[in-house]
C-alpha cells in the first residue's frame, strides 16, 4: 500500500483528527510491521472510544497490528510532539483534531508547528458539543441552567479534559456567552472526569456527543 507524502487523517470537529507524520514517500510495501496510533489524552473519552474502533478496522485493511497508545498531557501537546519528533517512516501516526492547531495559540512555546510537523489524511467524523450537568443540577433547560449558573457562578464547577481541550474552550465560550466565572477543574481526560461529574462533585461539563449520549440515556446526567 502507497500513501502520498506527508499525509495525515483529520478526525473530529471539536475533538480529533488522526494524523500521520511522513516526510517521504512511503514505500510501496507499507506496512510491513506494526503501526502504533497515539491519542493524546487519557482512556475513556469520546475521541478514546473512537479511535480504538478505527484501529481495530485499520487493522483489518491494512493486515498489520495497529496499536493504540493513549499518551495525555499538556492538552495533548505531549502525544502529539511524540509523533511529531518520530522517524518520518509511517509507523507512528496521532489522533488529533481542532485541539492540535489551537495550542499553537494558547502557548506561549507549544511543542510542535500544526502547520507544518504534521499533515492530513481524511476527516473521518464530526462531533458536535453539548452541555451536561450533574443529575440533581436545579435546572431543567438551558434558560433556567443560565438564570441559576448566573446566580451561584461563585461555587460552580466545570470539567474538562485538559488545559486548551475543545470541552475546556467549549465552556470557557458558554460561560463568556452568558456572562459567568465559575471554576474549571482540568483531567487528563473526558474519562477520569466523567465519574467526578457522575458523583456530583462536578457541576457541568462541555461534552461531545459520543462520550455524552450513552449518560444521558441511562439518566445518570441531566
Amino acid at each position: 500500500m502507497k500513501l502520498p507524502r506527508r499525509q495525515f487523517v483529520p478526525l473530529a470537529a471539536g475533538a480529533a483528527a488522526l494524523i500521520a507524520l511522513t516526510n517521504t514517500t512511503l514505500a510501496q510495501d507499507w506496512p510491513i510491521r506494526p503501526v502504533t496510533m497515539v491519542y493524546p489524552f487519557a482512556a475513556g473519552s469520546a475521541a478514546d472510544v473512537l479511535g480504538r474502533l478505527f484501529a481495530s478496522r485499520l487493522s483489518e485493511l491494512l493486515g498489520q497490528t495497529v496499536i493504540f497508545e493513549n499518551v495525555g498531557g499538556a492538552g495533548g501537546m505531549i502525544g502529539s510532539n511524540r509523533v511529531a519528533k518520530a522517524a518520518p517512516d509511517g509507523y507512528q501516526f496521532v489522533l488529533g483534531g481542532t485541539f492540535m492547531v489551537l495550542n499553537q495559540a494558547l502557548y506561549k512555546n507549544p511543542l510542535y508547528n500544526a502547520a507544518t510537523d504534521f499533515a492530513s489524511v481524511a476527516l473521518i467524523v464530526e462531533q458536535p458539543v453539548v452541555l451536561i450537568a450533574r443529575k440533581d443540577f436545579p435546572a431543567n433547560n438551558l434558560p433556567e441552567f443560565i438564570a441559576y449558573a448566573r446566580a451561584n457562578q461563585a461555587k460552580l464547577q466545570y470539567g474538562s479534559g485538559g488545559v486548551g481541550s475543545m470541552p475546556h474552550l467549549a465552556c470557557e465560550l458558554l460561560n463568556i456567552a452568558i456572562g459567568i466565572n465559575t471554576t474549571h477543574i482540568p483531567y487528563r481526560g473526558g474519562g477520569p472526569m466523567m465519574p467526578d461529574l457522575i458523583a456530583g462533585r462536578l457541576d457541568y461539563y462541555c461534552s461531545l456527543t459520543a462520550l455524552a449520549i450513552p449518560q444521558i440515556a441511562s439518566k445518570r446526567r441531566g
